[in-house]
């Protein structure tokens, strides 16, 4: 009835009365709408005006709602005697214009566009009766509480990464809410830290990092040239990014890596999310570079990936969709897949082929040339009221082709580690069959980087429910990674079809500490 502009209709007025004479072991129900029922809750109501104070606070209410008209855009009227927002802000979250029946869907889908926005502190609003033309019509108010418009952070961390580097960091942030007054979020972020490898033979090269970004993200979709108004109860984001980060691994060699984005994020619902980068850019370089580590490379090739001078220009998406986001079921499905795109124009332009050696740089370094998917497939079945059953499978492939034989460093793929193969170290596993001989050689420098153009990983996790909120877990994993193309130095690295002759598989266990909003984890795992 709210959908239809029953304003306001409440259940209370509805009355189910029940005739059990027509035998058969059936009854007939008749729903009415009760007598008492109010003559406002019989009839439905259009909405007249729509007005939104856009600066508006508890302490200076009298004086904030004082104004009655503001500036009159797109069929609602801005009370911001300061300016603070420009009204296009509120176009695509007012879903009321005048005229328009009342709906309940509408009237929260702009409550949460508003609160999505991420500039108020507080969002509320309230619909008056009023009288227009001899028809009883409603008016709506929103109040909205900006929250601060700057504000800086400071954050002292201790970090632990899927490379098992450990360490502290510190990190500083400075954001502008409502940069050029349409809800802008503008935040400059700048880190600092140091790491050590705290297993394997390699703790002796600490390692030293700093960089920063700049990230400016408008509420709603920036194309040239084309308005787009997205539906839903989610404000879709445009975002852009530049970062640098130094990557100082001492006595070794030192990485300098630029970083840009454009793209755009928006939901379909609580459970779906579309991310599209149209413009991905990556550049790194390399130097420094040790002997020590030169001398390593000649005995154990894989180390030269780490140091490729990369530049990739590309295009991404990913779609991810949660049957489990805002719901207490927990039995349900979870997706997410990714196509990455590089190099395909300037491939096309240029004609280059690595088959033929035909190879082209720009800016002094080969372009990256590939199509790379994957996706990541979860399944939750609940037993019970206490206990859980988990299953993930994870396919990825990369195709380089054109300027590249293989997927650059930082696109390829890697197993084994405390988020993969549990029995395994991190990054160590693979490729294929592949063992470099300083795996095995204490005095020899071994990096556990190895990494792939392929990868298919497989785990299935039982969480019995122990007590209070304390679960248990046991466990199975099984993976590895591939080269799609073959490479004499690494010898069994190729994908085939014996390929599930060569997955590594490790079991175990573990405990949860389930705090609600954090979850603590310890497995432990034997190959």
């Amino acid at each position: 009835m709210k959908e239809k502009g029953f304003y306001y209709f409440s259940g209370e007025y509805l009355l189910f009365e029940t005739d059990t004479t027509v035998g058969n072991h059936e009854v007939n129900l008749y729903m009415q709408v009760k007598r008492e029922t109010p003559a406002e809750a019989r009839q439905t109501y259009r909405i007249n005006d729509v007005f939104i104070y856009a600066n508006y606070h508890l302490s200076t209410a009298g004086e904030d709602t004082a104004q009655v008209h503001g500036e009159f855009h797109q069929g609602f009227y801005v009370i911001d005697s300061a300016k603070i927002f420009k009204p296009r802000v509120f176009e695509q979250s007012m879903q009321f214009q005048p005229g328009d029946l009342y709906s309940r869907k509408d009237h929260n889908t702009t409550l949460s566009r508003l609160i999505s926005l991420s500039n108020f502190k507080f969002v509320k609003n309230r619909f008056q009766p009023v009288i227009d033309s001899g028809e009883l019509k409603l008016n709506a108010f929103y109040y909205l509480t900006p929250l601060p418009r700057k504000s800086l952070r400071a954050e002292f961390t201790g970090t632990s990464k899927s490379n098992n580097l450990t360490g502290p960091e510190f990190s500083g942030g400075w954001r502008n809410r409502n940069t050029f007054g349409g809800a802008e979020q503008l935040s400059v972020n700048i880190f600092a830290g140091t790491e050590v490898q705290i297993s394997g033979n390699f703790g002796k090269s600490n390692t030293f990092r700093i960089g920063g970004e700049v990230n400016i993200s408008f509420p709603r979709f920036v194309v040239p040239f084309i308005k787009i108004n997205r539906q839903g109860e989610f404000v879709p984001r445009t975002n852009a990014l530049l970062g640098y980060e130094m990557l100082n691994r001492q006595s070794l060699y030192t990485l300098h890596s630029f970083r840009g984005n454009y793209g755009y994020t928006w939901k379909e619902s609580l459970q779906k999310e579309h991310q599209l980068n149209p413009v991905a850019i990556n550049f790194v370089r390399p130097i420094n570079v040790a002997q020590r580590y030169v001398d390593s490379m000649a005995v154990n090739p894989s180390l030269a990936k780490i140091l490729e001078q990369q530049f990739i220009v590309g295009t991404s998406y990913n779609y991810n969709y949660n049957q489990l986001a805002g719901s207490p079921n927990r039995t349900g499905l979870y997706f997410n897949g990714l196509l990455d795109m590089a190099g395909n124009v300037a491939g096309i332009a240029t004609g280059a082929n690595w088959k033929t050696n035909d190879t082209v740089t720009l800016l002094d370094a080969q372009f990256s040339q590939y199509v790379k998917a994957e996706v990541d497939l979860r399944y939750y079945k609940q037993f019970g009221r206490r206990s859980q059953w988990a299953n993930r499978i994870v396919i990825g492939a990369g195709f380089p082709y054109g300027n590249s034989r293989y997927l650059p460093f930082v696109k390829q793929f890697f197993a084994g580690g405390n988020n993969s193969l549990r029995g395994f170290r991190s990054r160590t596993v693979g490729p294929g069959s592949y063992r470099p001989s300083s795996a095995d050689n204490p005095s020899a420098l071994f990096l556990p980087d190895q990494s792939g153009d392929i990868k298919l990983e497989i785990n299935t996790e039982y969480r019995p429910k122990l007590f209070s909120i304390l679960e248990g877990a046991l466990f199975i994993d099984a993976g590895n990674v591939w080269l799609l193309n073959d490479d004499p130095l690494k010898p069994g690295a190729q994908f085939s079809r014996n390929f599930l002759k060569e997955l590594a598989v490790d079991a175990g266990f573990g405990l949860r500490l389930d705090l609600t909003i954090l979850l603590l984890r310890l497995d432990f795992a034997f190959p």
